[in-house]
């Protein structure tokens, strides 16, 4: 049996679509290709296959890259569940650590990478990169985002690298796909060939307007409550809602749950219990969030955004998944997630908050979100439907996003604090040595391709490289330019230089350090922002409390004030920190700061990383006098514990909470838990939980 006709019996299809037998009649074997067709059209499959082929017939390794952690997690686990017994093949999921060469990853056929790992494994001069026969790209068409310029340098790396290596790159219809393919050395396939045919449609007054200019009546009701209707009675579907903020989301869920629940069999509400517990339990002690959210669940619906845990955001997508939950009401970032598709999606607003205030969506973005509609093998035709306020506005909406070019993909290269980051990591890594290898390196990127001359960028290129020379990052001279030890370890940190320079100068000041200081610093870093937002009705308050510590800030408060715009708000992220380790139950801190535990739990994650990146340079600095407090520092900021709890928190299943309980009953070492009698324990916490840590220390259980 040929592979085609493998992965085809494999992958449970009759045969390949029109989209994937247009990349079959290429060499796909062994030439580069760039696949840009519609959502769902089946262009994964094409690189399972294209994988395939790599690692069983030219015994080469691949590495499939993702712009999300999530996408890279799901197509990870459908490889391996599909392939990796039947073809012995060795499958990898790496996507976090970013100082790390990864050694493990040698003895793996094929790995799954963020954007950000593989462009640090680059950085760390990973020695099995130079094996690489197939570079996946997905969705190739962020070149145009900000996480862009990642993906931009780090493909021109690993050809750098790998001069005779595949790639195949697939993206969304986008107007200039042939530009990408051009800047790849690929052939370009197109197709418009969508599995599920997708009915795009404007609804106003009880009327929902198509694309080919079919109308269908939905009167009665106000009009998300219509289409939903219309969705879950008359067509026994689904519905994906997309708001555009976090508030409004939940307003969404929440407005539907009685109709939903009403129209929910008592199998469906019982299999939603379920559902609703582990979304409840996602935390040792459950929020208002966790609460809203579980009581929603049992109803069928739920709302999904940045401000979940992510353990809750797999519930309600495995739920949605599996048709449990009827509806969901999700902000933007879900259409660039994992596959979660919809019968019908609706986007009740096409506007977004920006810093420049209210601002439309991208065509593209718009198609992005409408692409979730249709579920293979389920539907015959998915609904991407836009709700008016006004006749003319739905005759507008219909000429420019239902009728209108998806804008083409242009490199964010350019931007001088992107340049920073990354050409630091080029010399870093011996891409970079002198004027003309830099000059060489930059005419290979998609930025070259687009703007013809390098003369801007250039110009901005030098300025950089004079930036980073006084930073003490790198040394240039008519010898070349060559990485510091500093700037060498800043570039595996993967830190932004202006970052770590901040990060430097404090350390070495010879200023007193308290446990707050440290905490101001890292949140006086980029890699923060968005920074914890202050309400106007807490700025005198706040900027009270920063004037009495003010001694503890370890940079020049009076000057700051008047010259960082966002003082106060690293101020805030300071005390939100602070306050967390200071043991504040979450939901306190979530009423104070007006956060959501998803959100708090990923600033903490970026806090313990620049918390580790900081003893790492102090270690290289000799800095000896920082070493204990920001090793004890990443412990408190792990567990959300007074330093007192720090060793009891080392051990599996005791949290912050159950920490406190124990300490209170005098149980506060391993030692003291090894003694503890198991009865003790549990009339503390609960006779499952000692069980389960009796067990864990390798005690026998009752």
């Amino acid at each position: 049996m040929d592979l085609e006709k493998q992965v085809q019996s494999l992958s449970g299809i009759p045969e390949f679509n029109p989209m994937q037998r247009s990349v079959l009649a290429k060499d796909w074997r062994n030439k580069s290709l760039v696949v840009s067709a519609p959502t769902a059209s089946g262009k994964t499959l094409m690189a399972e296959l294209a994988s395939l082929n790599c690692i069983v017939n030219r015994g080469k390794k691949v590495v499939y890259t993702c712009p999300l952690r999530a996408l890279a997690a799901e197509h990870w686990a459908e490889f391996r569940k599909r392939y990796s017994r039947d073809f012995g093949i060795r499958v990898a999921l790496s996507t976090g650590d970013l100082d790390s060469s990864s050694s493990h990853l040698q003895n793996y056929d094929l790995i799954f990478t963020t954007l950000e790992k593989l462009d640090s494994l680059l950085r760390h001069r990973t020695p099995w990169l130079n094996s690489v026969g197939l570079l996946v790209i997905d969705e190739v068409h962020v070149l145009g985002s900000d996480r862009g310029p990642t993906l931009e340098i780090a493909v021109s790396k690993l050809r750098c690298l790998n001069p005779k290596m595949q790639l195949l790159a697939l993206s969304a219809t986008i107007p200039n796909a042939r530009e990408i393919a051009e800047w790849l050395q690929a052939e370009l396939v197109e197709s418009s060939f969508r599995p599920i045919p997708l009915k795009e449609g404007i609804y106003f007054d009880g009327e929902i307007e198509f694309k080919e200019g079919k109308k269908e009546q939905l009167p009665g009701k106000s009009a998300l409550s219509a289409l939903v209707e219309d969705t879950l009675i008359a067509k026994k579907k689904q519905a994906m809602i997309f708001a555009n903020t976090r508030k409004r989301a939940e307003s969404i869920a929440n407005q539907l749950s009685s109709f939903v629940e009403r129209n929910l069999n008592e199998r469906e509400k019982k299999v939603l219990r379920s559902e609703s517990e582990m979304a409840l339990n996602s935390l040792e002690v459950a929020t208002e969030q966790c609460k809203r959210l579980s009581g929603l669940i049992s109803k069928g619906v739920a709302f999904h955004h940045a401000g979940l845990l992510s353990k809750q955001r797999t519930v309600v997508e495995e739920a949605f998944k599996s048709n449990k939950l009827k509806v969901i009401a999700a902000t933007p970032t879900l259409a660039a997630g994992v596959n979660l598709p919809s019968h019908t999606v609706i986007i009740p607003s096409l506007y977004r908050y920006t810093e420049l205030g209210m601002q439309r969506i991208s065509v593209a973005e718009y198609k992005q979100q409408i692409g979730r509609a249709g579920r293979p093998k389920y539907d015959k035709a998915g609904r991407g439907i836009i709700i008016a306020r006004s006749e003319s506005e739905a005759e507008e909406l219909m000429d420019y996003y239902i009728n209108g070019t998806v804008e083409p993909v242009q490199s964010m290269l350019g931007f001088q604090p992107i340049l920073r980051m990354h050409l630091l990591g080029l010399i870093a890594a011996d891409f970079v040595f002198d004027l003309p290898s830099m000059e060489e390196f930059f005419k290979k990127t998609f930025y070259a391709l687009q703007f013809g001359s390098l003369q801007e960028l250039f110009g901005k290129l030098q300025e950089t490289l004079q930036e980073l020379q006084e930073m003490g990052f790198i040394t240039a001279d008519r010898k070349g330019i060559t990485a510091t030890p500093v700037g060498r370890r800043v570039s595996e940190l993967y830190l932004d230089p202006l970052s770590a320079f901040a990060l430097i100068n404090a350390l070495k000041s010879g200023k007193k350090f308290s446990t707050f200081s440290y905490l101001f610093l890292f949140s006086n870093c980029s890699e923060l922002m968005p920074w914890i937002s202050v309400p106007k009705k807490r700025e005198a308050e706040l900027w009270e409390q920063l004037q009495l510590r003010k001694h503890e800030i370890p940079l020049d408060v009076e000057r700051e004030m008047f010259f960082d715009l966002n003082l106060l708000r690293k101020f805030s992220t300071s005390l939100l920190f602070e306050q967390w380790i200071e043991e504040k139950r979450e939901q306190q801190i979530m009423d104070e700061f007006n956060t959501q535990p998803g959100i708090l739990h990923s600033k903490l994650l970026r806090c313990d990383w620049l918390c580790y990146a900081t003893l790492e340079l102090a270690k290289l600095l000799k800095l000896e006098q920082h070493y204990s407090s920001l090793a004890k520092l990443r412990k408190r900021l792990k567990h959300g514990v007074k330093e007192e709890l720090v060793f009891l928190t080392e051990a599996k299943h005791i949290g912050r909470v159950r920490a406190r309980r124990l300490f209170r009953a005098n149980i506060r070492t391993i030692a003291a838990l090894r003694k503890a009698d198991e009865r003790d324990l549990a009339r503390i916490l609960g006779q499952a939980v000692a069980a389960k840590i009796k067990a864990e220390i390798g005690q026998k259980t009752r």
